[in-house]
């Protein structure tokens, strides 16, 4: 059986409930990890992907390029600031079934264009993945290996959907951008990460920005870890969910590790897969960095 990063989120939604309100969500953050978060109350997740230096000396600009978990429950004062942030263009990177069951709420007045750019996979049921969860018949599955292996796919065989994404971002008239899946942290996180690849930060910062829905989220994780535990009667190890509710540095690791394997360098892989030749890579880099 394989998972997929769909699932992240639906597992329960008392959990999601219960993730959302009251201790301080910034209580011992660094203070950079604070400054890109864009509070919501209705979106934990949504961050900024300004500031980060390439390796040419310029920096990302603020306010450009944003990445966020599902979108479907903002409240009208989260619309308000999606106004105010002057998004111009959402990727969505959700299968039908997931934007059927939970629909972006958007900004009514100037809505941002929808870029429809599904990643999933047609052989995983999340019903069938909460039923077993719930029932406390997990067995042997290893969620970390397969949020590995679903990264691996996600630089390989849904490199089209990355593709069509980069034809939108790399248009002015398309930017703000925010790009979003369900948890924001696997399908937006390897999408986010190819994006400041391409804009020339280094590897290492990509790493640091795909860690911190660790922080944004660790709050709302340990709560859904114990609804789980109370929802399965305790027969579920909430050390055996957790890694499908958060990020390791080895699931970035193993789609970088295809992209070389495949392709030899990054360069090769933007220039191939994604559609950047060098001379779009350096347009988009006069757009977008500072």
């Amino acid at each position: 059986m394989s998972v997929h990063p769909r699932c992240l989120v639906p597992l329960l939604a008392a959990a999601l409930l219960l993730a959302c309100g009251g201790d301080d969500l910034y209580a011992g953050m660094p203070e950079h990890v604070k400054r890109r978060h864009v509070a919501l109350e209705g979106a934990q997740n949504f961050r900024d992907l300004g500031g980060y230096a390439s390796e040419d000396g310029r920096t990302v600009r603020w306010g450009l390029f944003f990445r966020s978990d599902n979108l479907s429950q903002l409240t009208d004062a989260d619309l308000v600031k999606l106004h105010q942030l002057g998004i111009k263009l959402v990727c969505d990177f959700r299968s039908a079934e997931e934007k059927a069951e939970e629909p972006d709420r958007l900004p009514a007045q100037n809505p941002p264009a929808v870029a429809e750019l599904p990643i999933f996979d047609e052989s995983f049921s999340p019903a069938e993945f909460r039923k077993k969860l719930t029932a406390g018949d997990l067995g042997d599955l290893d969620l970390r290996q397969a949020l590995t292996d679903a990264n691996r796919l996600f630089a390989t065989r849904f490199a089209g959907q990355y593709k069509a994404m980069f034809e939108r971002i790399t248009q002015p008239e398309y930017l703000p951008a925010v790009v979003h899946c369900t948890a924001g942290k696997d399908r937006a996180g390897f999408a986010s990460a190819v994006t400041l690849r391409t804009l020339g930060v280094p590897e290492e910062t990509v790493y640091e920005d795909f860690l911190l829905t660790n922080h944004y989220t660790a709050q709302k994780i340990e709560r859904m870890l114990w609804t789980i535990r109370l929802a399965s009667l305790f027969r579920v190890d909430p050390e055996q969910v957790r890694p499908v509710l958060s990020v390791e540095r080895g699931y970035l690791a193993a789609a970088f590790d295809e992209i070389a394997k495949q392709y030899g360098s990054f360069d090769a892989y933007r220039r191939d897969a994604l559609g950047m030749d060098d001379a779009r890579t350096a347009a988009f880099r006069q757009l977008a960095l500072e």
